[in-house]
């Protein structure tokens, strides 16, 4: 369809700009609702008849205008109903190369560090507990030397306590038989006295001739009959004879008043001498 220009009015010229702009405006928006491609319907085209009426300056009589030219307008494409895309599983953006390497080592630095402060902790616990016996130990091995120490010295008491007694028993018993020793002698100093003062001694004896009798005794003092008997003779039987007489003469013996002492005498060695 041709039509003339001159007829055309700026208002007819704005109106074909808006729809024209409208046009783009719904292209451009279908485009951003991700529709790649519309189905196109075609539906009659409208026809717009535009009339202008001017109005002249001048009441003088205009013949009507020629009509517009109808200009096809093509319609709108009716977009398509939008549908909810189901909802897509979140995918997580895998990181890039360098940053997964650095995550990965990070994290391998953390479980070591943990690591290794868990076995930091594990050989402190160790050696607490190490130290605690080891002080345990020292502390019982310290109880056992007090207590061996404790021993010692209550044995080295015992010891020289009983080295003591010991030692004061054989004080005792050396003084005891010492002192029993000069009784005895001071009682057979007694007895050769008393038996020398019996003694008839023989003719033309010469010297100092020494006779020794093994002499038995009763409790009283008594010489035991035929107890008597020459142990060592002093070579002049005459007088061991005269010696024998003399001793039976004088029982009983001079002897201690003590019971105990008698054991020494019950049997002796008696040495007599006619001078002392």
């Amino acid at each position: 369809m041709t039509y003339d220009d001159d007829y055309v009015t700026d208002r007819e010229r704005k109106i074909s700009r808006a729809l024209a702009i409208a046009m783009h405006v719904g292209v451009v928006l279908l485009f951003v609702f991700g529709v790649a491609w519309q189905k196109r319907h075609s539906e009659p085209a409208a026809i717009v008849d535009l009339w202008s009426t001017l109005a002249p300056p001048t009441q003088e009589v205009v013949p009507p205008p020629k009509p517009a030219p109808k200009v096809e307008v093509k319609p709108e494409p009716r977009p398509e109903p939008k549908v909810a895309p189901p909802p897509k599983p979140e995918v997580k953006p895998q990181p890039k190369p360098d940053i997964a390497l650095r995550e990965k080592l990070e994290k391998e630095r953390k479980v070591k560090e943990q690591q290794e402060l868990e076995k930091k902790k594990e050989l402190e616990q160790e050696k607490r507990k190490a130290d605690e016996k080891k002080k345990a130990q020292q502390v019982e091995a310290k109880k056992a030397d007090e207590k061996v120490k404790l021993e010692k010295e209550r044995l080295a008491q015992e010891a020289r306590l009983a080295q003591e007694k010991t030692d004061m028993t054989a004080k005792l018993a050396k003084d005891q038989a010492s002192a029993q020793s000069r009784l005895f002698e001071e009682y057979v100093r007694q007895i050769s006295n008393k038996i020398r003062r019996n003694i008839v001694e023989p003719p033309n004896l010469q010297g100092n001739p020494q006779v020794e009798f093994e002499v038995r005794l009763l409790p009283g003092g008594e010489v035991m009959e035929g107890s008597l008997r020459v142990r060592r003779s002093s070579g002049v039987p005459a007088y061991d004879q005269a010696v024998e007489r003399a001793i039976l003469k004088s029982s009983p013996l001079p002897i201690p008043p003590d019971p105990a002492m008698f054991n020494m005498f019950r049997e002796f060695n008696l040495r007599i001498k006619p001078r002392e």
